[in-house]
């Protein structure tokens, strides 16, 4: 599993939903952080990050996940697609925005440029968990233009410790009340991605086109994220 740290807000996002992921198999974790400021105000930009980083590594050992911390410089795209890759991570945990200055909207650039080339799923975590909320796998809705998906919904069913509901969105729906987790391919049916993502109030475990097209991933079941 990788996870792209972009700002302590959302390494706190993503340490409320920790307890619900990790036991869903989660072996080893590389968490990414792309700097992208120079001189002092990097040094600021990591003592911002570091207690954030080092309370999520320190949950994750916790639960006998081996954890790391890259930081890394450039092209934040194509650092967590590299990174994803050198690590054989089979999933990417993320947020819909990657940056303060990316672009408005429920899908920053980077996410779009992500979802364009990813061989294996991304968990987008835009809200933190409420307390009393539903745990992450509770109630998973997947999402397709086509009902039902086999190819979709096989490697879901492989990464989801859960009973997961098929369902397909009627026209102008993009939300259903009661959804612990969004699953979806790029194409939900009768709704954009994009609105999808605007009107969630859980995370979504999108599957982008390549990752479908990998054959070779539905072979991958005694591997860990």
């Amino acid at each position: 599993m990788l996870i792209a740290v972009d700002a302590a807000p959302f390494a706190e996002r993503v340490s409320s939903w920790l307890p619900d992921l990790v036991p869903a198999g989660v072996r080893r974790a590389t968490l990414l952080h792309i700097i992208q400021r120079a001189g002092e105000a990097c040094a600021d930009e990591l003592d911002e990050l570091r207690p954030s980083l080092d309370r999520l590594a320190v949950h994750l050992s916790a639960h006998a996940v081996e954890a790391e911390v890259a930081l890394k410089r450039g092209d934040r795209a194509r650092w967590i697609l590299t990174l994803a890759e050198l690590r054989a991570a089979q999933l990417i945990v993320m947020g819909p925005h990657c940056s303060i200055s990316d672009d408005a909207g429920p899908i920053g650039s980077t996410l779009r440029l992500v979802l364009e080339e990813s061989p294996v799923p991304l968990l987008l975590i835009g809200v933190a968990k409420v307390s009393d909320g539903p745990r992450l796998f509770e109630r998973p809705f997947l999402f397709s233009a086509h009902q039902p998906d086999p190819v979709l919904e096989g490697l879901a069913r492989w990464l989801i410790p859960a009973s997961i509901l098929p369902t397909r969105l009627e026209a102008g729906e993009c939300w259903l009340p009661g959804q612990s987790l969004v699953v979806t391919g790029t194409d939900p049916g009768n709704c954009i991605l994009e609105d999808v993502l605007r009107e969630a109030w859980c995370p979504a475990l999108v599957f982008p086109a390549r990752s479908l097209r990998q054959s070779a991933f539905s072979s991958l079941s005694t591997s860990a994220p």
